[in-house]
């Protein structure tokens, strides 16, 4: 097949709905952060900072769209290839940095969640700073691995000079380390927190609902192996603007995924403000005592908050 398409379509649209997902979810968080007063912390300004990033590598890719990522290469201008090549570059140091602060977010959610835990208070600061400089080295990795590391966007300079890049074993296993930081950590703040959540003394269906939504984060972890297998072909592809696409879609699910996941378990206050405000609205008395014995039986009104 050497017909003219491209595959960017999906990358685009699957991460422009996910884009919008995380926005929507985290504008709900910071108006519930916000009223009646300000009360963001830590795991507020980390999760805006993250978004913020995200939002950043999907601007990037769709400019890098608009010069042929997605195309077959044989089809697009080497100037048009040079600059989409450039912005794939410039977007994995952005990745890097969006996927990190989520993950603080979520460390710093954590520590403010069970605060007077010295043990708990130590290993979440030890993890925060292992996230950072797991994130460091792997930006140090990326603009060293090869010198000079324009080899990635400017073929031309294998003509002005010898190109040293680092073994193939050697890239490979930066590339299963970085992605196992990312799966362990969302392992851990998926089901560790379940642990200590099922002894609040909280009703049982919001200790049900917080467990359900910590573990959203095994779905980014999914997308980090998938986007680790997919990265195990990129440097023997033929045709990198093909592959990029994947790599880059598959990115771009588990920084959303991983956005959505750290953000829904904060709306708690907001979705029940939210469902009273939805419930006045279409109030009707003479319908008022069915649909509480209804929630009654659905486990979501207790029944001395009914009688």
């Amino acid at each position: 097949d050497t017909q003219d398409n491209s595959t960017a379509p999906i990358l685009l649209g699957i991460g422009g709905a996910l884009l919008f997902t995380s926005l929507f979810l985290l504008a709900a968080r910071l108006w519930s952060r916000v009223r009646p007063v300000s009360r963001l912390h830590w795991d507020d300004w980390t999760i805006i900072v993250s978004t913020i990033l995200a939002i950043a590598n999907y601007v990037l890719l769709a400019v890098a769209v608009l010069n042929g990522l997605g195309r077959r290469a044989i089809f697009v201008s080497f100037r048009k290839r040079r600059i989409a090549l450039e912005l794939i570059f410039i977007t994995q140091i952005v990745w890097y940095w969006a996927v990190t602060f989520v993950k603080l977010s979520v460390a710093c959610f954590l520590l403010r969640i069970k605060y007077h835990s010295r043990p708990w208070r130590i290993c979440l600061y030890a993890l925060m700073i292992f996230l950072i400089l797991a994130a460091c080295v792997q930006t140090i990795f990326t603009f060293t691995q090869c010198r000079p590391f324009s080899i990635f966007w400017d073929p031309q300079v294998l003509f002005e000079g010898p190109v040293q890049c680092f073994s193939r074993a050697a890239i490979d296993a930066n590339i299963v380390f970085f992605s196992s930081v990312q799966v362990g950590v969302d392992l851990l703040f998926s089901f560790i927190p379940i642990s200590f959540i099922w002894k609040l003394n909280r009703p049982r269906r919001e200790r049900v609902f917080l467990s359900v939504m910590m573990a959203l984060g095994l779905f980014a972890s999914a997308a980090a192996i998938m986007r680790t297998l997919q990265l195990q072909g990129f440097y023997t592809n033929s045709d990198l603007f093909r592959v990029s696409v994947t790599i880059a879609l598959w990115a771009t699910v588990e920084v959303q995924f991983a956005l959505i996941g750290a953000t829904i378990p904060t709306l708690k206050a907001f979705m029940e403000n939210a469902l009273v405000r939805l419930g006045l609205f279409f109030y009707d008395a003479n319908s008022e005592t069915q649909v509480r014995g209804l929630l009654v039986k659905l486990g979501l009104l207790d029944l001395e908050q009914e009688q």
